[in-house]
């Protein structure tokens, strides 16, 4: 089959010559025309994303164009004899401007006004733009923080987040598509393509500043920030500026775009390396707090100045601590809202629940990918039911207000320069006030691992380690039982003590959450965006101690039983 695709490919008129010149190349590597026509490019959590490169598993100029097409399809279907506009972004990463002009073009081909950035920008600010402009779609060309070599393609909704409900009739709309049947047109002189740029800038930056909930703090805190040759220089330099910080120092061998991120093993700021020169830097201006942006600009990581080193924080710690402020600081206001809710994933520390809960807020969770927080804003906002206060998962990302639907780095970050400054102005550091938190709710240790299983061999090892948990419920690890699992797929959660089932209502996804007695837990998912099994691990303790040397035990245990069933497949 792969074979087949690739001749079509090949002999296509439709395909251009520097496309078929790369298969050329790679004509008697089987393994590799396998890899890139074995599938097509898939919608996960991130939306569609892969290498940059010919083939069906790969988003090139014609994938992207399927892609485009597809979606004007199911926009004229689902809005009939309305006006349709899509807004469009991109980021600093390789064929992103290309990408983004070539969707552009495809989308006005089909009657279908476009608001396409002028330069690149945050994928938050195209979710804004998408709400500004009364938009049916959006798009962002962006890999977030994947290798140099990858690119993407999010498709929003018309409420400003990523698409979720409509996501299979989008891709069957797209897998209908034949490259034939895809229209273009000239980009030049397009009256369905209209440029934008600093009008929209000023427009969201003016509301982000709004969000702030204290004015009168010293704002002489000194901050390093590094956009990690991303999209976020220009924003969140700007909306801290305009704030009033006055020691803002940004990084400058990573202030400019560099589609190849070439000071950093991966733009990832998860990733404590991608920090290196800013902590260097932050050594040399007597930096208080580091802040570093993935190149789209929806994540945002934190390193903090403790005992004269350098200590970054983990998204759960971030993310405990930036609610503990927005709460507290809504209650001084007296502004804490009826009915407030935290919505947060289903891998992010229950440290927020219980922080939450002090002061009255609910707690809702969703499936991994903020689109799902997204969708969950969007019910609050029909049904009067709830009303917003913060969202966050534990790979870094935050949001506060609702004229953005998906996680914003801009806001984050300009709420996190916020917190240290007013915890400094009481004689507080950030670790002082995690340290108090962990007192008063319990120690809680989390980590992710990642394990890499690229190609068709390792997507076949993937489904077998999840078929094994699956089938075989174990029901303790490390020597701690395991009354509870969650089977998100199965839409079910098995009770190991009483042999009972019973039916959870979220959207089907290959996740499995396994609960100790102690509120600790552990999660197996396969990454939608990645080649990767994730695990997630929870470990909640009276002692940091403890925390750790549970989570180490089953960590080892996890691993060897992966280990074994890859042997055995």
């Amino acid at each position: 089959m792969y074979r087949e695709q690739f001749e079509v490919w090949l002999e296509s008129p439709y395909i251009d010559e520097k496309i078929k010149e790369e298969l050329r190349n790679i004509e008697k590597l089987d393994s590799e025309i396998e890899d890139r026509f074995y599938k097509e490019l898939e919608f996960g959590t991130g939306g569609m994303r892969g290498k940059i490169g010919a083939g069906t598993n790969r988003i090139n100029i014609h994938t992207v164009s399927k892609a485009t097409q597809g979606i004007a399809n199911y926009l004229h279907n689902k809005y009939p004899n309305e006006e349709i506009k899509v807004a469009i972004a991109y980021d600093s990463r390789h064929m992103s401007a290309e990408f983004a002009k070539n969707t552009a073009c495809v989308f006005a081909a089909n009657n279908i006004i476009v608001y396409l950035f002028e330069g690149l920008r945050p994928t938050p600010e195209l979710s804004f733009a998408v709400r500004h402009f009364n938009c049916k779609a959006g798009v962002v060309i962006t890999a977030s923080h994947n290798p140099p070599d990858y690119n993407g393609y999010k498709v929003y909704d018309e409420f400003g987040g990523q698409v979720t409900q409509d996501a299979d009739l989008i891709i069957s709309f797209i897998n209908e598509v034949k490259l034939k049947d895809i229209k273009t047109s000239e980009f030049e002189n397009n009256s369905n393509i209209k440029i934008i740029g600093n009008e929209v800038d000023t427009l969201y930056i003016n509301k982000v500043k709004k969000l702030s909930l204290k004015s009168n703090i010293d704002k002489k805190l000194k901050i390093v920030y590094t956009p990690l040759h991303g999209s976020g220089s220009k924003l969140v330099s700007r909306v801290l500026k305009e704030m009033g910080y006055e020691n803002l120092f940004i990084v400058k061998e990573q202030e400019e775009p560099d589609p190849d991120f070439s000071t950093v093993k991966t733009p990832n700021p998860e990733d404590i390396s991608s920090f290196d020169i800013a902590i260097k830097y932050a050594c040399d201006v007597d930096g208080e707090i580091i802040i570093g942006t993935d190149p789209d600009c929806d994540r945002v990581g934190l390193v903090i100045k403790d005992n004269n080193e350098y200590r970054a924080l983990n998204g759960n710690e971030t993310g405990a601590l930036l609610l503990n402020y927005i709460l507290s600081s809504l209650k001084e206001k007296n502004e804490i809202p009826v009915n407030g809710a935290l919505i947060k994933t289903i891998v992010t520390s229950d440290i927020g629940r219980e922080i939450a809960s002090q002061y009255g807020i609910t707690t809702f969770e969703t499936l991994t990918g903020f689109k799902y927080i997204a969708e969950m804003m969007e019910s609050f906002n029909n049904t009067s039911d709830y009303n917003f206060v913060f969202g966050y998962e534990e790979s870094y990302g935050y949001l506060v207000g609702t004229f953005v639907r998906d996680k914003d780095a801009v806001i984050a970050s300009m709420f996190i320069c916020e917190m240290a400054a007013y915890y400094k102005s009481i004689n507080k550091k950030l670790t002082d006030v995690l340290n108090d938190l962990y007192k008063e709710f319990g120690y809680f240790k989390e980590e992710t691992l990642s394990i890499n299983f690229a190609g068709v061999s390792g997507q076949n090892k993937m489904k077998a380690i999840m078929e094994y948990f699956r089938e075989n419920k174990i029901n303790s690890i490390a020597d701690k039982n395991i009354p509870l699992i969650y089977d998100y797929k199965m839409g079910i959660c098995s009770n190991l003590v009483n042999g009972e089932t019973e039916k959870i209502n979220y959207p089907k996804s290959d996740v499995l959450k396994f609960c100790f007695e102690d509120s600790s837990w552990l999660v197996l998912r396969p990454s939608g965006t990645e080649p990767k099994l994730k695990i997630y691990f929870s470990i909640k303790d009276v002692t940091k101690d403890k925390a750790y040397e549970t989570l180490e035990e089953i960590k080892v245990e996890i691993k060897s039983i992966i280990d074994r069933i890859q042997y055995n497949n």
